[in-house]
Order: C-alpha cells, then structure tokens, then sequence
C-alpha cells in the first residue's frame, strides 16, 4: 500500500513535465524589431514595431520626468536573434532597449526631450504575414525638437497610376533645402474646374488606408473598413448625380503595396488623382485617441489654392447636419494628401473609432449613408458657389 503511495506523485509529475515544457514553448516571443521614421503626418514622429510570434497586450507608463517611456509585454520573451538595442533618429529617440523579465518583456524608450501621453501612441496590429495567432505592436513618439521636416517632393510622379511599375528608389529628396512651411507648388495651368453642377465633374474620393494598413482600431471595427463603405455610398452617389467618380481603392488593398511605406501610399494616392485631373481630391478617415470620450467631426485643409478652405467648409457644413457628433472645426493641417494634389483638396475625420458610441453609430448603415449623403450635399454646395 505504501509503494502504490508513491508511485501516484511520481505518476503525475511525469505527466505534469510534458505540460509545463508545452507551456514554456508556447510563451510569445518577440522576433523582429524595426523603426521609422514618419514625416507624412501633421506632427512627424518615430515608429517602432515589435513583431510577436502569439498575442500581444502592451502596458504604456510614462515615468514623472517624460524622459523614459515604457512599454511591458507580459508574458513575452525575446527572440534570440533579437538585437537589445536600437537607436533611430536621436531627434525623437536616444535609445530604445529590450529587456526581459520573468514574467514579462519590456521596451524602454530613452528620449531627448520630455514627453507626456499625448505624444505617444501604443496599439497593436494583426501579424505581417496576416497568421492569426501573431500580432505587431507599434509604439510611435512624437517628434517635440522640430527638426523633422515634413515631405516636400517625390522622385516620381507614376506611382499608383494603372500600369505604371513602381520605381527601384522609393524616394529621393529634394536637392535643395526648403523651409518647413513652403507648401509644394501644385499645376501651374489649372486644369481643375469651378462651374456650377456635379455632372461632368471628376471627383477623387480617398478612402483612408486599407490592405496591410488597417488605419486605428476599436473595439471591434477598423478604420480601413468604415472609410471605404462610406467612400463607395459616396461615389454611387456621385455617379447617379453625373459626376465622373474616381476612386483610389475600391476594395481592401494597400493602394501601393502591401507594408510600404508612407510616403510611397500616399504619393500613389496624390497620383491616382493628379493624373486624372480631378476636380477636387476627397479624403476620408476615422479619427482616434487615446481617451473614449474623445468625439467629433473635423475637416481638414490647406490654401495650396485659392479654393480648399471652400471645399472643406461646405463639406463640414454638411457633414454636421448629417450626425449628432460634436463639431471640432475646419482646420488647417500639412497633410501629405492636402499637400501632394494638384486640385482643391479636404480631409474628413468623420467621428472617432475609440469613443464606443461613435464607433457604434460609425458602424450602422444609416450613420454610413447619411454622411455619404452629407458629403455629396457638400460637394454640389462647392460647386454651385464656384468654390468660393
């Protein structure tokens, strides 16, 4: 009786091993590690990516002086092929470090000038390859010296343009340096129109990201998705109406190429439009923050012409009568898009995907068709005042 005592422990530790190597093996690792830095938004910033081979849930604490940012990933270790550090661009970052502990991994992020919450971003992503069961986390850190100047031009003006290849050098800058606030020149012979009426007219409709690029994320719906289901009621709309209705993406693709970068997106975007002469260059996003209360409608330009504000004000004025969403403005902004178009160009935030309401109502047909709608009204009010 005493041996068989014995032997029923000995019985499961045997069992228990198998388990607990399984578990061990199964904890995510952190297998790839990359930076950029991005000059395309209004505020340029610094991203980092951190590829994990299982699910992510990244914690952000920013320590009192602004000096260190941290990121913790629990139950996460790093791959050995894994460098510990990296430094990439000493305007934004001094260093960024990989440690682990036994429960955790950490990202510490050492920067130049002191940062608060509103400077930093942290989400997660699906994995690069699509899988499932892998996910990205990406941390992007505001630019605060200055010193990173958004781009002002691009090395060649075919890219996203239907049957064009796409160029070995992605970009080459400019070979003479220009100030942070000259605005790129647009077509010197004005080749879009300002005549009453939507038919006839060509109307580039943007719809934000898309493809590898899922644009913000909430709960439970992506950017990408909302922006094209508006996008495709608008441009229905628009054709009904007689207007010639060109589109950068019609379904869910990268509109350059899967995992490109920036620039090379959202120049082939500007082309798209550019080459075909568009009218007028609308842009459409879901907004997001870090708070859930945060809410509202915004619209976005820049005087490139004497027509933009026009263009975003009477979409904007529209737009507010189509939802109950909080009306944060039309105001100005240094957007790649509003920038790189030859034509009067808007962006649209229409409401914010991390405020639970929003991104409810943003979700519904209803919502979705009357701000289509709203944009059309807009569009026709634009025209019908020759853009002034």
């Amino acid at each position: 009786m005493l041996k068989k005592l014995w032997i029923l422990p000995l019985m499961l530790l045997v069992f228990l091993i198998p388990m607990v190597s399984a578990q061990a093996a199964a904890k995510p690792e952190i297998t790839n590690v990359r930076t950029a830095t991005r000059t395309d938004a209004n505020t340029p910033f610094v991203r980092t990516v951190l590829d994990v081979s299982g699910k992510a849930n990244p914690k952000l604490y920013i320590d009192n002086s602004g000096e260190y940012v941290f990121v913790t990933l629990p139950n996460t270790g790093i791959g050995k092929n894994v460098a510990k550090s990296y430094k990439p661009n000493s305007n934004v970052i001094s260093r960024v470090t990989l440690s682990s502990r036994s429960s955790s991994m950490d990202v510490t992020i050492k920067v130049p000038r002191a940062v608060t919450k509103n400077d930093v971003k942290v989400f997660t992503l699906p994995g690069a390859t699509g899988s499932k069961v892998s996910s990205r986390v990406v941390i992007d850190i505001n630019d605060k010296s200055g010193k990173l100047k958004q781009w002002s031009h691009w090395g060649d003006t075919n890219i996203g343009i239907k049957g064009a290849t796409k160029p070995s050098q992605s970009w080459k800058p400019s070979s003479t340096k220009q100030p942070a606030t000259n605005v790129p020149a647009y077509s010197s012979s004005k080749t879009y129109s300002l005549t009453k009426g939507l038919q006839g007219k060509t109307i580039a409709i943007d719809p934000g990201h898309g493809g590898s690029d899922s644009g913000a994320v909430g709960t439970y719906s992506k950017e990408k998705d909302i922006t094209l289901a508006i996008s495709k009621k608008v441009a229905s709309l628009l054709s009904a109406a007689g207007a010639n209705v060109i589109m950068t993406r019609t379904t869910d693709v990268d509109v350059y190429a899967p995992y490109d970068g920036a620039v090379e997106e959202l120049q082939a975007r500007c082309n798209i439009a550019n080459a075909a002469k568009a009218d007028v260059f609308v842009c459409i996003h879901i907004d997001s923050f870090d708070s859930p209360s945060a809410g509202g409608v915004t619209a976005y330009y820049n005087s490139k012409t004497p027509y933009d504000y026009g263009l975003a004000n009477y979409i904007h004025l529209q737009n507010m009568k189509a939802t109950n969403f909080a009306d944060r403005g039309v105001k100005t902004a240094n957007f790649y898009v509003l920038l790189h178009t030859n034509m009067p160009a808007t962006l649209l935030e229409l409401g914010f995907i991390s405020n639970p309401n929003e991104e409810k109502a943003l979700n519904s047909d209803a919502q979705q068709q009357n701000f289509a709608e709203s944009i059309v009204k807009g569009l026709a009010d634009y025209f019908n005042h020759n853009g002034n």
